[in-house]
């Protein structure tokens, strides 16, 4: 029965599905289809590029290359506007009897792959692209904040296995060399001491401006200091570093990082 049933919710879906320039809807989204139709009669007097807002989480950088995207597109004499609609992947229009699956921001969607179909293949996500690289060459020098300001799951440190393990790994990686002082006091069921450096990866890949703090658990081991310092930094210094990229560009970079026995 429950096979039957996935069976003809699949017949209705191909049923009711039609392809359009934005993709396959279903043609019971009438707002959609009419919106697609009018964003085609508005494309053959005026050509316009739309930002739509994706749903959930938006970096607060992720409308940094806006300024130079509409400069780009400005020598195509394309106009650039912000959609006026929210986003939503999953939304339905119907009752408790019957729904179908509607599309959000179909006038904008149409326009935009309007421009593609005369423009080539993914030019919005192209010009897009070059205009955020503009925006990285523009400040080469100011360092970008590790890992906001960088692409997605850039890896700074090459023996981590992945993004999410880098930090655990140069953790590992240090107290294997690591060396207390003599006379240092260990506490039994304490962390005993707790450092927070932060330096910046140049594009080189060298390390510039590093700067530590160190706290101790016992205040006596503060004489210690110096020398636990100077292994942070001396580790710091000469680990395997990787230059973080942006927008495909190598980049300065601001890391920070924690170190706790």
């Amino acid at each position: 029965m429950q096979i039957l049933f996935v069976k003809s919710q699949e017949k209705n879906l191909d049923r009711n599905s039609i392809n359009t320039i934005i993709g396959v809807i279903d043609k019971r989204d009438s707002n959609c289809l009419s919106e697609i139709e009018r964003a085609k009669t508005d494309f053959k007097f005026k050509e316009i590029f739309y930002d739509i807002e994706p749903e959930g989480y938006l970096d607060s950088d992720s409308k940094r290359h806006h300024p130079y995207l509409k400069e780009l597109l400005k020598e195509k004499q394309i106009d650039f506007f912000y959609s006026t609609e929210v986003e939503f992947s999953l939304f339905r229009v119907g009752n408790e009897v019957e729904s179908y699956p509607a599309v959000t921001n179909c006038y904008y969607k149409a326009s935009n792959e309007l421009l593609n179909l005369k423009y080539g293949h993914n030019f919005t996500k192209q010009i897009e692209r070059t205009a955020d690289s503009l925006y990285v060459i523009s400040r080469i020098e100011i360092p970008f904040q590790y890992p906001n300001e960088v692409d997605n799951y850039c890896m700074i440190y090459p023996s981590a296995t992945d993004f999410l393990d880098q930090k655990r790994q140069i953790q590992i990686d240090f107290f294997t060399i690591f060396n207390f002082p003599k006379g240092f006091l260990k506490s039994v069921d304490q962390k005993d001491f707790f450092a927070q450096t932060n330096f910046i990866i140049k594009r080189d890949s060298k390390i510039s401006d590093i700067t530590i703090e160190i706290k101790f658990t016992n205040p006596e081991n503060k004489k210690f200091s110096d020398s636990i310092i100077n292994q942070l930094r001396t580790f710091i210094e000469n680990a395997n570093w990787k230059a973080a990229v942006s927008s495909g560009v190598l980049v300065n970079s601001k890391f920070d990082i924690n170190f706790y026995n």
